[in-house]
C-alpha cells in the first residue's frame, strides 16, 4: 500500500454528531484501517479514547460557549 493510499483509507475515519449532541465515531474502524494504525502502534482502542476525549472537549467548549 502507498502511502497516499493509506492516508486516504485513514481520512476514512470521522466523528459525527448524533441526535443527543455527543460526537462519536460515524463508523467502524475496518480491518485495513486497523492494519494501518498497528504500523503505527495503535490501535482501534486508542482510536474510539481519542474520539471520547474529542467528543467532551467539544461538549466542554459548546458549554462555555452558552454560558457566555
Amino acid at each position: 500500500m502507498t502511502v497516499p493510499a493509506a492516508i486516504k483509507e485513514l481520512e476514512k475515519i470521522e466523528m459525527t454528531r448524533q441526535t443527543d449532541n455527543v460526537y462519536r465515531l460515524d463508523h467502524a474502524v475496518t480491518a485495513k484501517q486497523k492494519k494501518i494504525l498497528k504500523a503505527f502502534g495503535m490501535s482501534e482502542g486508542s482510536i474510539t479514547y481519542r474520539a471520547g476525549e474529542i467528543s467532551n472537549t467539544l461538549r466542554e467548549a459548546s458549554l462555555q460557549n452558552e454560558r457566555g
